[in-house]
């Protein structure tokens, strides 16, 4: 009798082991499946890099490229003469503009936001970015200008 209780242990002992070898391979499944999702992703990441590296090759040799014809045109043109008439294009100012007699630019309702906003800065007032018009050109013009 006590061999038909070997047999009854044995044969659930075996069940147990069936159970825990079915839930492995699942695991395994799972595991392999996530390893070819991630292989796959690698793989699309390592196709990206190289694109982006080649595009970054790319515009590097563009930008030496106009750095050197930046270069040439900057030998060929020597250098400029700053005149009056250029300095106001370059600051989008108009060239008759009004001066105190130190020299100092006075802004008028004719400036525009940014370049108000900008002389502003240029002073070190602080506080008008958010302000509108009038009351960027009160402050400008109200403060003394730092020279």
């Amino acid at each position: 009798m006590s061999g038909k209780k070997k047999v009854k242990k044995l044969s659930a002992t075996n069940k147990e082991l069936s159970k825990e070898i079915t839930t492995l391979r699942s695991r395994l499944t799972r595991t392999e499946a996530r390893l070819a999702r991630t292989e796959e992703r690698a793989k699309r990441w390592k196709s990206e890099t190289t694109a982006a590296r080649t595009a970054a090759s790319r515009s590097d040799a563009r930008a030496e490229k106009l750095q050197r014809k930046l270069d040439r045109a900057a030998t060929t043109l020597g250098p400029a003469k700053g005149t009056a008439p250029a300095e106001a294009a370059a600051t989008n100012r108009p060239a008759a503009e009004a001066t105190t007699p130190d020299g100092v630019t006075v802004p008028d309702s004719t400036w525009t936001v940014a370049q108000l906003r900008a002389e502003a800065r240029a002073r070190g007032l602080t506080g008008l970015s958010g302000k509108p018009k009038a009351q960027i050109l009160a402050a400008l013009t109200s403060a003394a200008p730092s020279a």
